[in-house]
């Protein structure tokens, strides 16, 4: 499970490419039959069909599929019961927060989506004409903000505090990886995102090989952002990128490409534009990112468990 912090700052460069995969679908209106249809009652909470649905409607976009197309239907049920399982999650998770009196004010809300925003690097009007595009709205990227925020207040409160990191783990992965940790160090990048049914790794080998430029390729592939100007996603601190997009940028001069690497469940390929080169940070100052890496690992299966145990002690009653 992703801390909300590490969630929203991997955003300023995904939230372009989802913003950008997400404007070339168009979303299919659900039938009017099925708005009222009851999907599944967790604990005595409904959760309607319509709210898979629209809780479906990215990935189905993302994955390609269509809700009309007899060919799609199993693929799309899948879309649905993953949600609904997420839907059922995120009920047994908000009524133990308030089994635990855990609340989020508007002023924190407020406070991180202005850091989303600004992170994802569009102007406010662009950003919102972005999500009226996805079919969305401030208020519901309000509402996700303070549900992230509040599972991530649970999770700390159940789970994170009885998760230990030593010294020498921490001091461990230091040693095994001192470049990604620098400050005042920023990244200027291309990127590629390839389309479900392209072939990314045999197009990156004609990369990697000069039979094309990767500028020549975000033109002719990609469905990422700004495809012709080479996928420029602009510039970016070092410390505020993800984890495997540090890592598939380790060791590479400025001008040269990533292997093939997964946003968003798509396979994308980065180009080093240009860097500038920060401070090494001491083993002291890294600690608290370490800390949150290998923390994460251990929190998603602890929260696993967690889930699970929710779920066993649940009276649901699934109707789809």
């Amino acid at each position: 499970m992703r801390s909300l912090l590490r969630t929203f700052r991997l955003a300023a460069p995904v939230l372009l490419v989802s913003l950008a995969c997400l404007a070339t679908v168009a979303v299919v209106a659900p039938r009017a039959e099925q708005i009222n249809k009851i999907a599944a009652v967790v604990n005595g909470e409904m959760i309607t069909f319509f709210d898979v649905q629209a809780q479906a409607t990215p990935e189905l976009m993302r994955l390609g599929l269509d809700r009309n197309n007899p060919a799609h239907q199993e693929a799309v049920r899948k879309v649905h019961l993953q949600v609904l399982d997420s839907l059922i999650s995120d009920i047994l998770m908000n009524q133990e927060a308030e089994r635990w009196k855990i609340t989020v004010q508007d002023g924190e809300v407020e406070n991180e989506l202005r850091k989303f925003v600004q992170r994802s690097q569009l102007s406010q009007q662009e950003f919102e004409r972005q999500l009226t595009q996805q079919g969305l709205s401030m208020d519901v990227m309000r509402d996700r903000v303070r549900k992230g925020i509040l599972r991530h207040r649970l999770l700390t409160l159940m789970i994170a505090r009885k998760i230990v990191i030593t010294q020498e783990d921490v001091k461990k992965y230091y040693d095994a990886h001192k470049s990604q940790f620098v400050t005042d160090r920023t990244v200027r990048l291309g990127l590629v995102i390839f389309a479900p049914t392209a072939n990314a790794e045999a197009l990156a080998d004609k990369v990697r090989t000069g039979q094309t430029t990767f500028e020549q390729l975000a033109a002719s592939e990609s469905i990422g952002p700004n495809p012709g100007s080479g996928g420029d996603i602009g510039t970016l601190k070092w410390t505020d990128l993800a984890p495997a997009w540090k890592e598939a940028l380790d060791g590479l001069k400025a001008g040269e490409t990533s292997p093939v690497i997964l946003v968003e469940g798509r396979k994308a390929m980065l180009k080093l534009v240009a860097v500038t080169t920060g401070r090494s940070q001491t083993v002291e100052e890294a600690t608290p990112e370490i800390e949150n890496i290998l923390r994460e690992p251990k929190l998603q299966e602890r929260f696993t468990e967690y889930t699970k145990q929710l779920h066993d002690k649940a009276v649901i009653d699934i109707r789809i």
